[in-house]
This record gives C-alpha cells, sequence and structure tokens, in this order.
C-alpha cells in the first residue's frame, strides 16, 4: 500500500512560539503530532521529547497497537521525569495523536485533544476522542455538540501524556480504502475549523488542503499553535 504525506506547523497569530511538534516517518508508516502544555519553556520540550521519544522507540514489524502502546509508554515515562526535576508548578505534559497506516488498517492512539479524522469521499469521522471535561459533558448529553465547541472549559484536559508515571491511551483501529485521507491535528485547527470544512477541503484540494485549512484557521483569529499532517493513501 503506497501513502504521501505532508505537514503544516504554524505558531498562530497570538502565541510568542510554537509548542506543537509532529513526525512524518512514512518508511515506517507511523505519524505523529504533540501539542505540548506547562509554560513557555515546559511545553515545547514535553512535545519534542514525546515526538523524539515515539520514533526512538516505535519498532516497524511489531503487531501495530502493541507498538504503539510501548513508544506511547515509553514517552510518557521521559517526559514525566523531565517534569518531575522541575521546580513546583513547571510540571510539562502534552497531547498526542499518533497513526500507523498498513496493510489497508488504520491504527490509531491518543492522549488529550489533538484528533485524528479519515475523510472517504464526501464523509469525515473523528477517529480518536477527545479527554476533555467537555467531551465528558457532552457523553452525558448535558451539552450538545455545537455547545461543546464554545464551552468555555472545552480545552480542560482529563489525560495528557507526560502528567502522571502512568498514561492511559485510547486505541482506535479503522479499515482504510485507496484514496482515503488521515488527518491528526492539534486543536489550534480544530477550534476554529468545523469538521465539514475539512471534508471540503481535502475532497477539493487533496494534499494541498493543509494550506486554504490553515489560512482558515489563521483568519479566524489564529489563538493557539496549528499543526497537522495529512496522509494520502
Amino acid at each position: 500500500m503506497k501513502m504521501r504525506a505532508v505537514a503544516r506547523s504554524e505558531t498562530g497569530r497570538v502565541r510568542a512560539s510554537n509548542q506543537d511538534r509532529y513526525l512524518l516517518a512514512p518508511d515506517r508508516r507511523l505519524f505523529v503530532v504533540c501539542d505540548g502544555m506547562g509554560g513557555h519553556r515546559c511545553g515545547d520540550v514535553a512535545a519534542s521529547l514525546a515526538v523524539e521519544a515515539i520514533d526512538a522507540a516505535y519498532v516497524q514489524g511489531s503487531e501495530p497497537v502493541r507498538g504503539l502502546k510501548q513508544a506511547i509508554e515509553t514517552a510518557n515515562r521521559e517526559v514525566y521525569a523531565r517534569g518531575s526535576n522541575d521546580p513546583p508548578g513547571l510540571r510539562m505534559g502534552t497531547t498526542l495523536a499518533a497513526a500507523v497506516v498498513e496493510d489497508h488498517q488504520l491504527y490509531a492512539a491518543n492522549v488529550g485533544d489533538s484528533r485524528i479524522y479519515l475523510v472517504r469521499g464526501d464523509s469525515i469521522k473523528q477517529v480518536s476522542r477527545d479527554h476533555t471535561l467537555v467531551q465528558r459533558l457532552a457523553e452525558a448529553g448535558t451539552v450538545t455538540r455545537d455547545e461543546a465547541r464554545r464551552h468555555p472549559y472545552r480545552h480542560v484536559l482529563t489525560r495528557a501524556l507526560g502528567m502522571e508515571p502512568q498514561v492511559e491511551i485510547d486505541f482506535f483501529t479503522e479499515p482504510i480504502a485507496t484514496g482515503s485521507y488521515v488527518l491528526l491535528a492539534t486543536d489550534g485547527l480544530t477550534d476554529l475549523v468545523a469538521d465539514e470544512e475539512i471534508q471540503h477541503a481535502v475532497a477539493r484540494w487533496g494534499l494541498k488542503a493543509l494550506d486554504p485549512l490553515v489560512a482558515m484557521a489563521l483568519d479566524r483569529g489564529g489563538h493557539d499553535n496549528i499543526t497537522a499532517v495529512l496522509i494520502q493513501v
């Protein structure tokens, strides 16, 4: 199965630095997006450590979910150990969205609110699950999907990589057909661009869709770092 992948990462219009990081490793069919947190210095360190650890620890040829689990747990330990040495109040963490595309299957893993989408023609599916307080409210029926997008606590995470010695990871497997696209993105994009707009852009521009999608997020305020990886099967 052949694939192509592209990435974009922008600081945005408000933040002073970019604390997002991404990994493109098409030779191993591995792709990662991280959104660091914990202050000006800690966020970019956490995201960089996580991406580097997963890149080093993921072993192609192993069962993909097992390989992702081992690599992400290694990354969690490294970020946690580094954060534990910082002064109190400067603990670091990061979100994580990771994907392996192999044998017409998408193997996805996430921690936090960076997302993974599967786009097929005129359909789009959010494969990952947001680990946020508002997502819990939505699942309980307390808020609607539209209300969740505007909720003042939509960025309160219930999980993040590197905040505890162990991390709970969600895994997902989806069949993937030729002509499909996989998008990994931080909330700097998905907060400002609706799912339907993502689907329309990918359907129209294919791998070139990241340019108009990032432009939309910037035009709508660009209040956060914006990072996305787009994979074409």
